[in-house]
């Protein structure tokens, strides 16, 4: 008993005792800079946004038939109050297409109205309250058979 006794009285004093307590040292890592919430400390997300559509469409003629699914993502963000960029970027796919030309004509359709592609890209600047320059590319997605061209007949070419 007198062992038992010694050995809890030990351990009460060890335990109640003051023992050197070192914290441990956080580094700060040098490279990390508080940026105000900016990423990459220059793009802010707040004057970022971004919208979504989604286009499904059929065109029929004598010539055959197509349809076409198109989802497009607008991009926009605002440099400050004179300065601003947008971009659409679409994915464009061809489920089904028809020829009167034959299968092969019909799957090269089918490729080429297929894919990713940059739509439209603007660069916009407010010269004044009254005026703006505007800088705009657009892309009205290649249309190698003439389905949208008034001048194309289909028997005589382009």
């Amino acid at each position: 008993m007198k062992h038992f006794l010694i050995v809890v009285l030990s351990l009460v004093i060890i335990n109640t005792g003051f023992s050197q307590f070192k914290p441990i040292e956080t580094k700060k890592n040098p490279y990390a800079s508080t940026t105000g919430n900016l990423i990459l400390g220059f793009f802010n997300p707040k004057n970022f946004s971004m919208s979504h559509s989604f286009n499904v469409s059929m065109l029929s003629s004598s010539y055959g038939n197509i349809s076409l699914t198109t989802y497009t993502n607008s991009m926009n963000y605002k440099f400050n109050d004179k300065l601003s960029v947008s971009a659409d970027v679409s994915m464009q796919y061809s489920p089904f297409a028809s020829s009167v030309h034959g299968a092969s004509y019909s799957n090269q359709m089918q490729k080429d109205f297929s894919g990713v592609f940059l739509s439209r890209a603007s660069v916009d600047y407010k010269i004044s309250d009254n005026s703006y320059l505007k800088f705009e590319y657009r892309n009205l997605q290649n249309d190698p058979y003439g389905y949208y061209n008034p001048f194309y007949n289909g028997i005589y070419g382009r």
